[in-house]
């Protein structure tokens, strides 16, 4: 690519992993292209190969310090599958006791997000001193606020431990169920830190959320506006679903393209994935489409377009109000940060009524599995999107292949997209201000990435690698690259 100027953007700040936007610029400043890099490598696809297929649900949360929950379950639904379970082979506690550390995740990482990412951008304004542009400004801006978003993650984290075994990297989904329950005490002490939230916090974190959207309404209207399809989880009827039912895939216009059941192994003709020479991450697309045509994105804006409805109250009446602002589906990027307030009450609300259900101090945790060669796909809705975790064993239980498709993987061609509609009004002179720069940060953080979760490799299966020998004058005399630069 030929370019008279290129601006870098390195590293993108207050995102989980590492990655850089670069604009590449002619001689008159308008615009050639963009890409946002991302610069860091996982090969969990390759290195779990190998392996007995329980050990997925243990191993596939070290992808990440935050999707690790996520990982942990769509893993273990793949390993129910893999053994040859359908969804109702699960008792029906160890169900639901899924169903809430699922819960207790969001209620962590929508809250971290929105608060700790997104708010500084909101609170203190994009173009504010960056030194005071991070939680700390929203700290000395709001101390009472701020004090009630670290105990209202704090409560998701908790959940985490009491049902996950540890409040980092869950290890009690097990083949066939869980490994072990809910006791009446612990029940009490969620119930009561769970309705805190709902009482002490949701509201006022709510109302300043909705007040921050209604402020910076031209930005949403101007950044990253980007018309393509939506991927998302509903229920039988339509609902939105976070932990199983069928994979929706509508259009602009709410049609729906694509629904499969989150067991079926048939997502493999719906999604394809290419390569670009810049990226660690592969580009996932609507295969029955063209690359071009076929960009979809996941994630709680995906989400709340693809679903019908919400059966808790407080988030149908959070999504009624949302589409009577911005339609049935919404285009706009930033509003992945409205959805995901929609979602936090969702999760809140889901919380409390799971609590109330006799069966989540049942004790029939688990049904027995033997080894089988079979396939496993487990697909469930990470906080960034849908996960899919496919896994092909042999006769005794051993990974023969491995398939994960990690939601920012899913939204990586829609993200690099949005950066580059963004850039191309923004963009006017060869040194643009710092604030004009945050608001391409703020493009690519309100899809919440987690680039440590990136699994794929650039091509190939080869990892790009460069090796610099430099004598002991500290000179540089050879450079060996396994591509061409």
């Amino acid at each position: 690519m030929s370019a008279h100027k290129i601006i870098k953007v390195d590293p993108v700040t207050r995102i989980e992993g590492h990655a850089e936007i670069k604009l590449f610029l002619d001689e008159n400043n308008h615009l050639i292209d963009s890409q946002v890099k991302v610069v860091e490598f996982r090969g969990f696809e390759k290195f779990l190969i190998g392996r007995p297929v329980e050990e997925m649900p243990l191993i596939t949360p070290r992808m990440c310090g935050i999707c690790h929950t996520p990982h942990h379950l769509a893993s273990a639904k793949g390993v129910d599958r893999a053994f040859g379970l359908e969804p109702q082979d699960i008792p029906p506690t160890a169900y639901k006791l899924r169903r809430l550390l699922h819960m207790g995740s969001y209620i962590h990482s929508h809250v971290l997000h929105f608060f700790y990412l997104v708010a500084p951008d909101l609170v203190m304004g994009p173009d504010s001193d960056p030194a005071k542009r991070n939680v700390f400004g929203v700290l000395e801006a709001n101390p009472e606020l701020v004090k009630k978003v670290i105990g209202a993650r704090k409560v998701g984290q908790k959940i985490t431990k009491i049902l996950g075994g540890r409040t980092v990297h869950p290890v009690t989904a097990v083949p066939g169920g869980v490994a072990i329950g809910l006791t009446q005490e612990n029940r009490d002490v969620i119930e009561r830190d769970v309705k805190d939230i709902a009482t002490n916090f949701l509201p006022e974190a709510k109302d300043l959320a909705m007040a921050l959207f209604d402020q910076y309404a031209d930005a949403i209207n101007a950044l990253g506006v980007l018309p393509t399809a939506h991927l998302g989880m509903v229920g039988n009827e339509g609902q939105l679903r976070f932990y199983d039912g069928n994979v929706r895939l509508i259009d602009e216009q709410a049609n729906i393209m694509e629904e499969f059941s989150s067991t079926d192994p048939s997502y493999r003709d719906v999604i394809a994935e290419r390569v670009k020479d810049y990226s660690y991450l592969k580009f996932p697309y609507y295969k029955k489409k063209s690359f071009e045509e076929g960009c979809y994105r996941v994630g709680p804006l995906a989400r709340i377009n693809a679903c019908d409805h919400i059966d808790t109250p407080l988030a149908q009446e959070l999504l009624n109000e949302f589409r009577r602002k911005f339609g049935r589906v919404a285009d706009k990027s930033l509003l992945y940060s409205y959805a995901r307030i929609i979602e936090l009450a969702h999760a809140v609300e889901a919380t409390l009524d799971l609590l109330q259900d006799p069966e989540i101090l049942g004790t029939k945790l688990r049904t027995p599995v033997k080894a089988r060669e079979e396939q496993g796909i487990g697909i469930l809705e990470a906080h960034r999107g849908t996960l899919f975790h496919h896994y092909v064993t042999d006769n005794k239980g051993i990974v023969r292949d491995v398939n994960l498709i990690v939601a920012t993987v899913s939204n990586n061609e829609a993200i690099n997209r949005s950066v580059n509609v963004t850039a191309k009004e923004l963009i006017v002179d060869a040194e643009p201000a710092e604030g004009l720069l945050n608001r391409l940060e703020m493009v690519v953080r309100a899809y919440d990435p987690c680039f440590s979760c990136a699994t794929h490799v650039l091509k190939s299966g080869a990892v790009a690698t460069e090796v610099k020998i430099i004598d002991h004058r500290g000179t540089q005399i050879k450079i060996l690259r396994n591509w061409e630069a």
